[in-house]
């Protein structure tokens, strides 16, 4: 064998260990991640403070046969400074043709703001131990999907009688 053909197979053979080794060292090293960003920012809301929409998450679920409502009306929602929660069709057993508001307190704040969105009749229920607790949530059935938002919703606010805790999203800068 030449010379030349004998430093060409040394060369291959080491570059095939060397290869050999890294990949052995990467599948078996532990991933490195980055520590998770908050998503949020912790606020209280205090007594005798205004309750906006800015400050008050909204769950919307459809629940009719009406696709994409529950797109829809959160999206107006948002237009008036609501934060989107959950978005989807309705978990519960709970059926409704016009607007179900899911809260275990009828006197809080946050959902005296968002009764305000809705005319005509809104009921109040006890969420389903199931229902994410967080924010407000709204079933939409199919007798709103003709209808807007109300007028009286645009400017709604309310006192807060007690101390709430929200939290804001983080927006990342791009």
């Amino acid at each position: 064998m030449k010379p030349s053909g004998l430093v060409l197979m040394l060369v291959a053979v080491l570059v095939f260990i060397t290869g050999g080794v890294v990949g052995f060292n990467l599948l078996t090293s532990s991933a490195d991640t980055a520590a998770a960003a908050p998503t949020c920012a912790p606020r209280t809301i205090e007594t005798g403070e205004d309750v906006t929409p800015n400050l008050v998450t909204v769950n919307v679920y459809n629940a009719s046969r009406t696709a994409g409502l529950a797109n829809r009306v959160s999206v107006l929602l948002q237009r008036r400074g609501f934060l989107t929660g959950t978005v989807a069709n309705n978990p519960t057993e709970i059926e409704t043709n016009n607007i179900v508001i899911l809260a275990s307190d009828e006197s809080d704040p946050r959902v005296a703001v968002v009764e305000a969105q809705f005319g005509g009749k809104v009921t109040i229920q006890d969420p389903p131990p199931t229902l994410d607790p967080d924010g407000v949530s709204v079933l939409v059935g199919s007798n709103y999907a003709t209808k807007g938002l109300s007028k009286k919703g645009e400017t709604a606010k309310a006192v807060s009688d007690r101390r709430i805790d929200v939290c804001l999203p983080i927006l990342p800068i791009s």
